[in-house]
């Protein structure tokens, strides 16, 4: 039987855990696309203080893996944003959706690994991808890479859509080939 204060912590993290990642993916939204100002320091702060809670909340709680996950991008991205709220960080906003989307794949590697104590394929597949994802927008958002995103995929998706198109059409011809032999 689970002590009435873990309980609490169940029931209040039911809500408190979609409503805090909520509020900190609209607001940073609500910055990025209508240059709106929220009081400096709101989104940061509350990013934080739902990280450490969620932590804590998941140590409690046998170590569950959503909160570690949810904690871990919130931490971090309360971090980013205070060191910007202090102008710590000379950042310009259109380069901070790149780096959330490492933290994404940052949060996947921890709650994976503090879930099954090893690296497990369902965690570090979905963070090995949103961190290269977030790493390739990062590059063109901080215009490191000076051509545009949209010519890149207008150059290149042709490229690799045809090789991946003759080997649909070889393995389609060999699975044909395979299944009449099989019924003779």
């Amino acid at each position: 039987m689970k002590p009435k204060w873990v309980k609490f912590i169940l029931r209040f993290s039911a809500v408190f855990l979609p409503l805090s990642m909520g509020f900190v993916a609209v607001s940073i939204t609500l910055v990025l696309l209508g240059n709106y100002r929220m009081h400096p320091f709101t989104i940061s702060l509350v990013a934080l203080v739902s990280g450490v809670f969620l932590w804590i909340s998941g140590m409690i709680i046998h170590k569950r893996a959503r909160f570690f996950f949810a904690a871990t991008f919130l931490f971090l991205t309360g971090i980013l944003l205070l060191l910007l709220d202090f102008n710590v960080l000379d950042f310009p906003a259109r380069g901070i959706w790149p780096l959330l989307m490492l933290f994404v794949g940052t949060a996947f590697t921890v709650s994976g690994y503090l879930h099954y104590r090893k690296i497990h394929a369902m965690y570090i597949v979905p963070s090995l991808v949103f961190s290269v994802l977030g790493f390739v927008f990062l590059l063109f958002s901080t215009d490191i890479i000076t051509f545009s995103l949209r010519s890149l995929v207008m150059w290149w998706l042709p490229l690799l859509f045809i090789p991946s198109l003759v080997s649909l059409i070889v393995w389609l011809i060999q699975r044909k080939k395979a299944v009449k032999n099989g019924n003779d």
